[in-house]
C-alpha cells in the first residue's frame, strides 16, 4: 500500500470517527431532554434538576432567570404546585411531551443548542384539567463526557381548560408571572418580554434557515 493510499484511509477513518461521535452526541442530548420530560411527568424533581450543570440557568416564561442547580430544583417544585416529591399525589396528572427536536452541535462537540415543542396535559382527578403548549430554546454542555442542560428557556404559549380549550382564553394584559414563584424571586429578570396566546409570539430561533442559511427574524 502506498503512503498516499494509507493517508487517505487514515483520513477517512478519522472522518468516520468524528461523524460517529457527533451522532452519539445528538442521541445523548435527545435522551437528556426526554429524560427531563419523563421525570417532570411523575414528580421526580430531584432527578430532573440533576440533569442540569451545577451553574445552569432556568427560565420559565417571564418569571425571570434562576441560577444554579439548587435554585432550579426549588423553582421546578414550586411551578409544579409545591409537592416535594418524589412522585405525585393521588389523582394528579402532570404529563409534558418533549417533541420536534432541532439540535445544533458546536463544531468542537462540547456544546449544543436545542429547540423543542412541549405539549402538556395536567390536572387533578375530579377537580380540573388543562392543556398546555410552549417551546424550549435550550443550551447543553458536555462535561467530562456527559451531556447536561446548561440553560433551559421555556416559552409557555398557553395553559387552557380541557373543556373549551384555547378557544376560551382571553388576551392577557400586563404582568402574567406565575403566582407559584411570587415568594421565590429570580436571580435576574427575563430578557424577553412577550404575551401568551391569543397574542402571537415566535420564540427566537437559535439556528439559521436550513436551506437559505439566512437568520429567521421574528
Amino acid at each position: 500500500m502506498s503512503a498516499e493510499r494509507r493517508r487517505q484511509i487514515e483520513q477517512r477513518i478519522a472522518r468516520l470517527q468524528a461523524e460517529a461521535e457527533r451522532r452519539e452526541d445528538y442521541q445523548a442530548i435527545i435522551r437528556l431532554q426526554r429524560a427531563y420530560g419523563f421525570y417532570i411527568d411523575k414528580g421526580y424533581w430531584r432527578e430532573a434538576s440533576n440533569l442540569f450543570a451545577e451553574d445552569a440557568t432556568f427560565e420559565h416564561g417571564v418569571d425571570g432567570v434562576y441560577a444554579g442547580r439548587e435554585r432550579i430544583h426549588r423553582a421546578i417544585v414550586l411551578l409544579a404546585g409545591g409537592n416535594p416529591g418524589p412522585g405525585l399525589p393521588f389523582g394528579q396528572l402532570h404529563e409534558h411531551f418533549q417533541l420536534q427536536p432541532v439540535i445544533t452541535l458546536s463544531e468542537d462537540g462540547t456544546t449544543a443548542q436545542g429547540r423543542w415543542h412541549q405539549l402538556s396535559m395536567t390536572g387533578q382527578y375530579g377537580e380540573h384539567a388543562e392543556w398546555g403548549e410552549g417551546v424550549y430554546e435550550n443550551a447543553y454542555r458536555k462535561e467530562a463526557g456527559v451531556w447536561k442542560i446548561a440553560a433551559l428557556r421555556f416559552y409557555p404559549n398557553f395553559v387552557a381548560p380541557y373543556e373549551g380549550g384555547w378557544a376560551t382564553l382571553q388576551p392577557v394584559d400586563g404582568d402574567w408571572r406565575s403566582p407559584a414563584l411570587a415568594d421565590f424571586p429570580p436571580d435576574r429578570p427575563s430578557a424577553t418580554a412577550y404575551q401568551p396566546f391569543p397574542a402571537i409570539f415566535a420564540p427566537p430561533f437559535h439556528y439559521p434557515h436550513p436551506v437559505t442559511g439566512e437568520e429567521v427574524v421574528r
